[in-house]
C-alpha cells in the first residue's frame, strides 16, 4: 500500500513510518491536489467513503481538488447509490454522460499486494489479479479541479487501458 510517498491508511499508528498521514476519515480538509481513492470493498466503508468525499468536495469547493475513486460495481450498494445520486452531480465527470467509467469484469487487473514481484519472469503472473466483477471509476472534481485536470477522452481511454495492462 506504500506506492506513493504519502497516503492515508486504516492503521496510521503503524503505517506512519511508511508515510501514512493518518486516517482518511479524520481529515477535515485537503490541500490542492489530485487524489486516488481505493477504499476496502465493504458496503459500510463504501458509504462512509462517499459521505467523506462529498464533505471534502463541499468544503473545498473553491479549491483545486480531484478524486479518482475505484469501487466495485455493486448496483444497489448504499455508497454507490449516493455517488450516482444528485448530491454528487456537480462533481462527477465522465466523457459519456454517465456517473462513472466502468471497467468490465474479467477485463481488468489489480495488483495483488505483491508489488515486489517483477512484471517479467517466473513470478510475473502472481503479481496481478484478474477482477471477476466490474470496477466503477468515478472522477469527482471541484470546478477548479476540472479546469486544471479535465477528463478528456484520451485520459479516460488511458485510464481503462491502464487497468487492463
Amino acid at each position: 500500500n506504500c506506492y506513493f510517498q504519502t497516503f492515508f491508511s486504516a492503521f496510521p499508528d503503524v503505517d506512519r513510518y511508511f508515510g501514512s498521514q493518518g486516517s482518511f476519515f479524520d481529515v477535515a480538509s485537503l490541500p490542492e491536489g489530485s487524489y486516488e481513492v481505493g477504499p476496502p470493498y465493504t458496503e459500510e466503508v463504501l458509504e462512509l467513503t462517499a459521505r467523506k468525499l462529498l464533505a471534502l468536495l463541499h468544503a473545498g469547493a473553491s479549491t483545486v481538488l480531484s478524486f479518482v475513486l475505484f469501487v466495485p460495481d455493486w448496483p444497489g450498494a448504499g455508497g454507490l447509490n449516493l455517488l450516482d445520486g444528485p448530491a454528487f452531480a456537480a462533481y462527477r465527470r465522465s466523457r459519456h454522460g454517465g456517473a462513472f467509467v466502468l471497467a468490465k469484469g474479467r477485463d481488468h487487473h489489480y495488483v495483488t499486494g505483491v508489488q515486489f514481484f517483477a512484471d517479467a519472469g517466473d513470478n510475473a503472473s502472481r503479481r496481478y489479479y484478474t477482477v471477476p466483477h466490474g470496477t466503477r471509476v468515478y472522477v469527482l472534481q471541484t470546478n477548479a479541479g476540472a479546469s486544471k485536470w479535465p477528463l478528456t477522452e484520451e485520459r479516460e481511454r488511458a485510464l481503462l487501458h491502464g487497468l487492463r495492462a
